[in-house]
């Protein structure tokens, strides 16, 4: 099958660009041609809005991250997305939350939720020395990683870092990954990494053990997939597309309820974390299918159901 992906950047380290260098890698190894003009493909692939750049094959998919859902920017920025989600031919939602926030403002749609994936190769061996001393120095070892700004809650992961080091798990540090840190700490055991290339961020992920990502409203993050894949389990809320990853691998905190009405991302509910206990790693239990084999088996069975 011939494969147009729009609007992709292959040496972009963005969520949806890893993702569609994920996908891309898979579906070549199996066979699969990967073009880029849809007139000649067999189905376009078009990640979340038109690039404008190309044209395209006679069946269209959508890859949707999730819509704007502020209130000054839901007309403007979702203009685009909305007319490629009129347009498609079926849309494929990152997550469960992602489906229910999109019909419920743009509608109906012959779509299927497929969560993002990952190679699950695991990390046997870590080659940074002072990574191997720090695990080495602390029974514990936490991270959090993302491009932060206030959605991503950076304030409340170090919060929660400090009631568990103070109420489970005393000899504990964290890492925070990732560019753009809106909340500086001074405590020595906050390991502040900045952003880092998969060769240095997947093995701190195999190191640590318990990732927490108490991003609001949040879609499919890559970095809870990359630290799935390194058996690493993780602390979200119950409010947006993480805990479908999550499911039983790790610990789901409540939320403030959210009805999918607009509202500002960069504002997000407080949280009480004053009760939060981690769970012993061995009653965790199975997490979602994140192997991107499976992932890849699925588009192309979507994609065949079109043509």
């Amino acid at each position: 099958m011939k494969i147009h992906f729009d609007n992709v950047n292959l040496s972009s380290r963005s969520g949806p660009n890893t993702f569609a260098g994920r996908l891309a890698r898979e579906l070549i190894g199996v066979g699969h041609d990967i073009v880029d003009d849809g007139a000649s493909a067999d189905v376009s692939l078009v990640f979340i809005e038109p690039s404008g750049r190309t044209g395209y094959a006679k069946k269209i998919v959508q890859r949707l991250d999730g819509i704007w859902f502020k209130p000054n920017e839901f007309h403007t920025k979702n203009r685009g997305i909305k007319a490629l989600y009129d347009r498609a031919d079926a849309v494929v939602f990152q997550s469960e939350f992602d489906r229910k926030m999109a019909t419920k403002w743009f509608g109906t749609k012959r779509g299927e939720v497929i969560h993002n994936g990952i190679d699950l190769a695991r990390v046997n061996e870590v080659t940074i020395p002072e990574l191997a001393r720090i695990r080495a120095s602390f029974d514990t070892v936490f991270v959090c990683s993302s491009n932060w700004h206030a959605q991503k809650r950076l304030r409340a992961n170090l919060m929660l870092y400090d009631h568990l080091r103070q109420t489970q798990f005393p000899n504990s540090c964290i890492f925070v990954m990732g560019a753009n840190p809106d909340v500086m700490s001074t405590d020595p055991r906050v390991f502040y990494t900045g952003s880092q290339p998969p060769e240095v961020y997947l093995q701190v992920f195999a190191v640590a053990n318990w990732m927490l990502h108490l991003a609001w409203a949040d879609h499919c993050p890559n970095v809870v997939i990359e630290s799935l894949c390194q058996g690493t389990p993780i602390v979200c809320t119950d409010v947006g597309g993480t805990q479908e990853l999550v499911k039983d691998f790790g610990a789901i905190i409540k939320d403030q309820p959210y009805d999918f009405e607009l509202a500002d991302y960069d504002n997000p509910p407080q949280l009480d974390l004053s009760q939060v206990k981690l769970p012993p790693k061995e009653q965790l239990g199975a997490h979602a299918d994140i192997d991107i084999k499976n992932v890849a088996q699925r588009y192309v069975k979507l994609f065949e159901e079109l043509v």
